[in-house]
């Protein structure tokens, strides 16, 4: 097989929104084919049943994570599983703004694939954290990426808010969307991602459950951080000042309200 052939086919079986660069990735991902072999139209060899995988699955608009397996944040390769959220480029900012102040612990909430806390872990190597996540098939890609990356030993992976311990950073990508935006969001994260990762009950009292616990579990210098959406900010705001935290919002690079960041003094 020719690799531009291998590229076209891909091409035409994924949806018209789906980048060129999304494809020559996949590409690269499942067959080793670079974007080089493809400009040069090299002969390749291509696994038959695994060339029919990922047409099936491109035509069915499967997110490319679960087709590969991987997705990539804050520079590396993390390993997803179906069921799995799959971390996003914006959620970058989360790390970015965490690792701008020093902490010696932390604590990840709802840590999906464990892409935030072992980025943290790799970019701060004196960090110890602790991953919550209620989901099996979360708690398994955590612990894989965590082996894979060697932080494992600095990482404890567990299913509920621990009720003893105290950090100095407690951050989290919540499920944030409320439900009457449900027809707004893209068609692949509703039919292929975990959408209690997506689409909370009250996506206040999700952040009113991190905030309180916030209280007896963070030090005196600590920081909360977290993404949110700008429709949740009016009210995150006034549940903060409620509770005694002052209130910081970073924009993302579309000029939404995406990072907000919580401390016991100014």
């Amino acid at each position: 097989m020719k690799a531009l052939d291998l590229f076209k086919t891909l091409r035409r079986s994924a949806s018209s929104d789906v980048p060129d660069s999304t494809i020559y990735n996949l590409i690269s991902y499942v067959f080793g084919v670079s974007k080089i072999d493809v400009a040069l139209d090299k002969d390749i060899i291509v696994d038959e049943g695994e060339f029919r995988r990922v047409i099936y699955l491109l035509g069915e608009n499967v997110p490319f994570a679960y087709i590969t397996g991987y997705e990539a944040f804050y520079g590396r390769d993390f390993y997803v599983l179906p069921g799995v959220f799959i971390p996003r480029n914006e959620t970058e900012l989360l790390v970015e703004l965490a690792l701008k102040e020093p902490f010696n612990s932390f604590l990840d909430f709802g840590t999906g694939s464990g892409a935030i806390a072992i980025s943290l872990l790799l970019e701060n190597p004196k960090s110890q954290g602790v991953a919550v996540e209620i989901s099996h098939v979360g708690q398994l890609c955590t612990k894989y990426n965590a082996e894979k990356f060697e932080v494992q030993n600095r990482l404890a992976i567990v299913s509920t808010l621990p009720e003893n311990g105290m950090f100095d950073l407690i951050i989290s990508n919540p499920p944030y969307v409320a439900y009457e935006l449900f027809e707004e969001v893209d068609y692949s994260v509703k039919a292929f991602e975990p959408l209690q990762a997506v689409f909370p009950e009250d996506p206040v009292l999700v952040f009113r459950d991190i905030l309180t616990y916030s209280l007896s579990h963070l030090s005196d210098a600590g920081r909360v951080i977290l993404e949110i959406d700008s429709y949740v900010e009016s009210d995150l705001q006034k549940l903060a000042s409620s509770l005694g935290f002052y209130y910081q919002v970073t924009k993302d690079l579309s000029q939404f309200d995406r990072i907000c960041i919580l401390s016991r003094s100014s």
